[in-house]
């Protein structure tokens, strides 16, 4: 099943209350974090960070028969 995730889920899973948090966590300013809308999936590229920092808390999604290779 693949998986998505939205800001709020992430700040959760990471125990992050504000956007700030988040923000210094990716190394990018607060006002790119803020301008991610709040039930959308956050950016393909802060994803893959996600799962390479943490797989436990963020699994690496399913290939899809496009994406293999």
């Amino acid at each position: 099943m693949t998986e998505f995730w939205n800001k709020r889920q992430v700040r959760t899973r990471l125990g992050f209350r504000t956007d700030a948090e988040l923000a210094r966590f990716f190394g990018i300013s607060r006002s790119a974090v803020s301008q991610w809308p709040r039930d959308f999936p956050i950016p393909a590229l802060r994803q893959y960070m996600l799962q390479q920092r943490y797989p436990n808390l963020f699994p690496a999604k399913d290939a899809t028969e496009s994406e293999s290779i």
